[in-house]
């Protein structure tokens, strides 16, 4: 069995790579509209269970929304971010997860946004939308490579 650093470091490894495709796959969606491809549907289907993918709140590309609103970009966005800078933060091996006044911060406005354009109090423009999205997005890298290490690591001890 490998040693539980060189796991981690795999799991980063593909946990970045999905993170990326992801990304991708929802800027190449409205491209590949524009040239009329068909796989651009299979794109848009892709991500429709995770997004309500609402026209009106999608950055265009091409002249077509994207995969997913301005939010989802910006917790896909940050969430590659929060990848990217996590060894930088943290040793992979390091499973501590953020404290919970961390995720309060980070997570309050984006609560307070997305309940005022639920309850119709306001309705937030995409820029802010992607900013309270990426803001969140940046944190979660760090729980969710904490949890999966975390399984991993109770799965060696009990073998």
């Amino acid at each position: 069995m490998k040693p539980f650093r060189t796991r981690m470091a795999l799991l980063y490894v593909l946990t970045l790579l999905l993170s990326t495709a992801a990304l991708l796959a929802a800027a190449a969606a409205p491209l590949l509209m524009a040239r009329g491809s068909r796989s651009a549907v299979l794109l848009y289907a892709a991500f429709s269970p995770l997004c309500h993918q609402d026209p009106e709140r999608c950055f265009l590309l091409a002249g077509f929304p994207m995969a997913v609103c301005a939010r989802c970009s910006g917790i896909y966005l940050g969430s590659f971010l929060g990848l990217v800078v996590r060894p930088f933060v943290r040793p992979l091996a390091d499973l501590r997860p953020p404290r919970p006044p961390a995720f309060l911060a980070v997570s309050l406005p984006l609560a307070v946004d997305a309940a005022g354009n639920i309850l119709r109090l306001w309705s937030s423009p995409a820029p802010i939308r992607f900013a309270v999205g990426l803001l969140w997005g940046l944190i979660l890298p760090f729980y969710f490579l904490s949890g999966l290490g975390g399984l991993f690591a109770s799965r060696s001890e009990t073998q």
